[in-house]
């Protein structure tokens, strides 16, 4: 998960990019969730929150969310339902993948 909060914040430097948290992903957008770490990356929390502030859409999956017995109004503040109209509006129709 940390590497993929990383590679979304360098990214997010110069492209635009939207995160879709899915399956046991939704865990870390709940709003107690713990704040992950590993090695020499930037905590999950932290990653989050730069994302969050760089206007970085951060969507969970509605069914994720429900197959975790969990609901929009666990996810942490700035984090998003996921929409199909404002996902599909990002991507143009297309779906672009990078998965970890």
């Amino acid at each position: 998960m940390l590497m993929a909060l990383n590679m979304a914040t360098m990214m997010s430097e110069d492209r635009d990019v939207a995160v879709y948290f899915d399956i046991n992903g939704v865990n870390v957008v709940l709003a107690d969730a713990p704040d992950l770490t590993y090695a020499q990356f930037p905590s999950s929390k932290t990653q989050i929150a730069t994302l969050l502030s760089k206007g970085v859409p951060l969507m969970a999956c509605p069914g994720c969310l429900t197959a975790a017995g969990k609901s929009a109004a666990d996810l942490a503040p700035g984090i998003q339902l996921a929409d199909k109209q404002k996902f599909f509006s990002f991507t143009n129709g297309r779906i672009l993948t990078l998965d970890y």
